[in-house]
């Protein structure tokens, strides 16, 4: 006998990519695995990339104040149920894992009505809305982080178990970018969708005219065509040691060529940073929950594995300076990378896999 689990959730790259990790150990445990999220995002393309057969479901996020828009947030909310209920009768679903992201809360909470049992997995320090609500109704909680625990209720077993993270993102091809041999390389990722000011910080970096070292920008693809535009302004035209890119699929092939990474603080992108012992600088988004990303980064920082920059107080050429001296310092990047090393966690999506089988034995 096997499940038919349907992996709930996304919205960004730090849910879908964990998501993707457990599904695929599920999978080689050979469980049918399937994908419901919003077909208009991250997960709409990717899941399907990978194989996953994926359902496009409805959901709204929680408006924080009007007692009109959370009148109509009720409404809405009721019509996605009722709608990922039908879903998962077709699907015969047997097990739901929600991955965070508010388009995870009506498969969630269906499943909860249908009497389907539900776990949740929440990557990140302080968990978002959509996982605070289905903890409550989840049988299982998978935790990145132990402190997360204070933030959640309900009577649900909570299990910390890390961050799931896809073995390819230690392996890859970095020749792929054309850059010169020969010297390190600073990655810049702004996330899935990208980040203006990690974006206007690498550009302070290109023109640094004492740098010594090349740079792959992932500009994020709503950035591409206005960061491209500014590096062909530059004088000179794009730098031929700067290869700028909207997105990479294949982060393995990102990672082998970096020396160093400048980059957001979500869990995913950290859990990743750790398993391949990459240094990094790291520029926490102040737009998220209760900060949590900021909350992520000093975790490394204490490590000694990063170094934090705050958005509010953030010059950019300031951290160009500093950049290009890391960059300069193979000594401070080797141990940079050892104390990332220290703190990767191997395994984490088969000890998701195995963890849920156990715990609901396939009927």
């Amino acid at each position: 006998m096997r499940h038919t689990v349907i992996l709930a959730g996304g919205g960004t790259g730090g849910h879908v990519y964990p998501a993707l990790a457990m599904g695929d150990a599920l999978r080689a445990q050979g469980q049918d695995v399937r994908y419901y999220g919003d077909a208009a995002r991250l997960e709409g393309r990717v899941a399907p990339e990978r194989g996953y057969s994926f359902r496009g479901v409805t959901a709204a996020q929680f408006p924080r104040s009007g007692l009109l828009a959370k009148l109509r947030f009720a409404f809405s909310l009721v019509a996605n149920v009722a709608a990922a209920r039908r879903l998962l009768r077709a699907d015969r679903a047997t097990l739901v894992l929600g991955v965070g992201g508010y388009v995870m809360a009506p498969t969630v909470l269906a499943a909860w009505t249908l009497g389907i049992p539900t776990a949740i997995h929440e990557s990140n320090v302080t968990p978002g809305l959509a996982n605070r609500l289905c903890a409550r109704v989840s049988r299982l909680v998978l935790l990145t982080y132990d402190e997360t625990r204070k933030h959640l209720t309900g009577t649900a077993e909570a299990v910390t178990v890390g961050c799931p993270v896809n073995p390819l993102v230690a392996s890859g091809d970095a020749t792929k970018y054309g850059l010169p041999a020969g010297k390190p390389v600073l990655l810049v990722v702004g996330g899935s969708l990208g980040a203006a000011t990690i974006n206007d910080v690498a550009l302070a970096c290109a023109v640094d005219p004492d740098r010594r070292y090349t740079i792959l920008h992932l500009t994020g693809p709503r950035y591409f065509d206005e960061l491209s535009e500014r590096y062909r302004a530059l004088p000179g035209g794009v730098p031929e040691d700067v290869a700028v890119r909207a997105y990479e699929d294949r982060m393995g092939d990102a990672f082998v060529a970096a020396s160093l990474v400048l980059a957001r603080a979500g869990s995913s992108t950290l859990a990743e940073l750790c398993a391949v012992g990459l240094p990094s600088v790291l520029i926490p988004s102040p737009n998220v929950t209760d900060n949590h990303q900021e909350a992520n980064a000093r975790g490394l920082e204490r490590a000694g594995a990063a170094r934090v920059y705050v958005e509010r107080s953030l010059d950019a050429r300031d951290i160009a300076t500093d950049t290009r001296a890391l960059l300069d310092d193979p000594v401070a990047l080797a141990g940079m990378a050892t104390a990332a090393r220290s703190l990767a966690r191997a395994g984490v999506a088969d000890e998701v896999a195995a963890l849920l089988l156990s715990r609901f034995p396939p009927a």
